[in-house]
């Protein structure tokens, strides 16, 4: 577990990632908002966490059920920049590049 200084002091989400996550049903979102919030804890298993290889800066996605929180990760910022379903995660990928 990373110590308290590694853990980041901002929790941003894109306005993207907010319309994503008010489109979804509240059972849905909450469960997403609480695995976001481990996430940012360092507190979530790493088997639901996965580099997305081909950017720069780093890209990871966080499994969350059948959802996927696309985010970056810098010093002191953990950046939600998308939520979608598992079906739609590649044409999302397309249109990041």
């Amino acid at each position: 577990m990373r110590e308290a200084a590694d853990l980041p002091s901002q929790l941003l989400l894109t306005h993207r990632a907010e319309k994503d996550l008010l489109a979804l049903e509240k059972a849905v979102r909450q469960r997403i908002k609480a695995d976001i919030l481990r996430l940012a804890q360092n507190q979530i298993p790493f088997q639901q966490l996965k580099k997305i290889h081909g950017f720069a800066p780093p890209v990871w996605q966080l499994t969350s059920g059948r959802f996927r929180v696309i985010y970056r990760r810098e010093t002191q910022q953990l950046l939600i920049l998308r939520v979608v379903a598992k079906p739609d995660q590649k044409d999302l990928f397309r249109s990041l590049r």
